[in-house]
């Protein structure tokens, strides 16, 4: 009996310690494979987890009649794209699952998706036009209020109709229709976002290819506000000199974020496309917020086309020139096309023929002297994810400066990063040197979230009283010594270039209270006297002095003058033992040092 019980507890404490099942990610939806050409077959689906570490995709065997994996795409991804050269009619079926590290392949949530290729020539992936293919981008660009027109490009072939669903899921004031004799898709989308859209081309016998396509809306032309109208600073002390950090002082209806580059070149700001390419953009402002992009270096600059940085920074504080770190990469993020690469633009940098390889490097556009940008990028590997673009032609001013700048290839001697692009490596130098000086090299002091606004001082009322200037969402200001009054007006620039001003009154005073301290202690006789000394300063003009002893009655030391002045005094009314003495100063304008208290003892 006593055997039994034992045992019996022995399996209950086996059990109470195994671990609980971990539980998966939420599975997919919307999973659809549908083939673009008849060369490939894609994956497409709605991603709903929100803890995945990356998405597995299985393809069905036929001869073996088993799942393999054919590809692992990033967290929040929601397109696989694979090569399927396959006879025509053949049926094609994938299954895809979120899972997160230390996940058993058996466990996950499988959806599965099957499609029979169709027979045909024609092609919604690749453009043959002019050498090389390039993939068509999975994207179109549009805006609110503005009517957009997109024609569903076709090669190697002429189709007998088009077609498109999901275009009644999108919001709109004209409605957003296909005409499926020429393939154009038009509207007037009322509301920004990212909307889903299947294109498809039909031939004879009804066969179609299908693509993916996600129409990327930005919002509709706003007017920038006021979002602290009641901000106010206290009465500043003459002398004061220093920053005032004013990004809560505006914001833009339409666009709740933005990025402000503090850099060697001087400062700028960029507005973000959060409603359209949310994903890049959450990517971006993570390494942002972190704190990963301060002090990091701009580290090409391609002449008339990028500025790119966001890859590496100093190895330390006491590092040479040449010992670099690489910013620590996060996961991957999948690839939003569809806005295109235009002048002023900034997008992800990704692995050659991989789209949904953006980490940490961002690139601008400069699109200066001719170069078209949107030529080079717009199709090239997926096309690149314009997330964002500067604010101002006083942003874009200092984005340009960077193209005046001296390069140098200095690969061969950097060390500590790998896999970089490092042959136009951007100096201060009016002569690129053969090793970059303790000053060569150009910084990005540090990329923080801001309303996404470009912010200028118009005028200032009282120059002679205050000296004040605007550097991003940095207010400058300066006492230039007289008391006064400067009204400040700031005006904030959207990108849609519309303004909106706000006066700031700034009122310079004497408002510090003088210092005091006691410099000497002396005896005398009778022991109930001693003589006191000290010193009391103001940065204006003092005005008079109180003292009192043991907390007695307060007794007034007279008048001070000038901005420096000792204190003498015989004071009576010591005792053996404790004894505290208590003065206090006031300047001219009233203001007190505060009550400074000696405490000693008398034997």
């Amino acid at each position: 009996m006593r055997l039994k019980s034992l045992l019996l507890l022995s399996v209950l404490a086996t059990v109470a310690i195994l671990p609980a099942r971990a539980v998966p990610p939420i599975a997919a939806t919307q999973v659809k494979a549908y083939a673009p050409s008849q060369s490939r077959v894609h994956l497409a689906w709605i991603d709903n987890a929100t803890d995945e570490t990356a998405y597995y995709i299985d393809r069905w065997n036929p001869t073996t009649m088993a799942w393999a994996g054919v590809g692992e795409v990033p967290a929040n991804a929601e397109v696989f794209r694979f090569a399927a050269p396959s006879t025509a009619g053949q049926e094609v079926k994938y299954r895809v699952a979120p899972f997160k590290t230390g996940e058993v392949e058996a466990n996950l949530n499988w959806v599965e998706a099957t499609v029979t290729k169709p027979e045909g020539t024609l092609d919604l992936y690749l453009n043959p036009n002019g050498g090389s293919p390039v993939e068509v981008p999975e994207g179109w660009e549009a805006r609110v209020g503005v009517p957009f027109t997109q024609q569903i490009e076709v090669y190697n072939g002429t189709p007998e109709s088009f077609t498109a669903t999901g275009l009644n899921t999108i919001p709109s004031s004209t409605t957003v229709a296909l005409n499926p004799a020429t393939g154009v898709i038009s509207g007037n989308v009322s509301s920004p976002g990212v909307y889903r859209i299947y294109i498809g081309i039909t031939f004879g016998g009804g066969k179609t290819f299908e693509q993916i396509r996600f129409l990327r809306v930005l919002p509709a032309a706003s007017t920038p506000v006021v979002a602290a109208p009641s901000f106010s600073l206290p009465t500043q002390n003459i002398g004061v000199e220093g920053f005032l950090d004013i990004r809560q002082l505006f914001s833009d209806p339409a666009r709740p974020k933005g990025a402000w580059f503090d850099t060697s070149q001087g400062s700028f700001i960029v507005a973000l496309f959060d409603s359209a390419t949310p994903k890049t953009v959450a990517n971006f402002l993570g390494y942002a917020n972190r704190g990963d992009y301060n002090v990091t270096y701009v580290h090409r600059v391609a002449a008339n086309f990028v500025v790119q940085g966001g890859g590496a920074g100093p190895a330390s504080a006491t590092a040479t020139p040449t010992q670099w770190r690489a910013v620590p990469k996060q996961a991957a993020v999948a690839n939003e096309p569809g806005i295109s690469n235009t002048r002023g633009t900034i997008a992800m940098a990704k692995l050659g023929n991989n789209p949904d390889s953006a980490t940490n490097e961002w690139f601008l556009s400069l699109g200066l002297n001719g170069n078209n940008n949107p030529a080079i990028l717009d199709r090239q590997n997926g096309g690149f994810t314009a997330f964002g673009r500067v604010v101002g032609t006083a942003g874009q001013g200092v984005v340009d400066s960077f193209n005046n700048l001296q390069r140098a290839n200095y690969g061969p001697l950097i060390t500590g990063v790998s896999n970089m692009s490092l042959s136009e490596v951007p100096v201060n130098d009016l002569v690129a040197p053969t090793t970059p000086g303790a000053n060569s090299l150009v910084y990005v002091y540090s990329i923080s979230e801001c309303p996404p606004v470009a912010i200028s001082l118009v005028s200032n009322s009282n120059p002679s009283v205050l000296n004040a200037s605007v550097s991003g969402m940095a207010l400058y200001l300066k006492s230039l010594g007289p008391v006064g009054t400067a009204n400040l007006t700031l005006r904030a620039t959207n990108l849609d270039g519309n303004t909106v001003d706000f006066v700031m009154p700034i009122t310079i005073d004497d408002v510090a209270g003088p210092g005091v301290s006691l410099t000497k202690i002396r005896g005398t006789r009778p022991l109930g006297s001693l003589i006191v000394k000290g010193r009391a300063t103001d940065t204006i003009e003092l005005g008079r002095w109180r003292y009192r002893v043991n907390r007695g009655n307060w007794v007034n030391g007279g008048v001070l003058s000038g901005k420096s002045a000792v204190i003498t005094e015989k004071m009576s009314g010591f005792r053996s033992g404790k004894n505290v003495i208590e003065i206090e100063v006031f300047d001219k304008k009233g203001n007190t040092s505060g009550i400074l208290k000696q405490t000693f003892t008398l034997g």
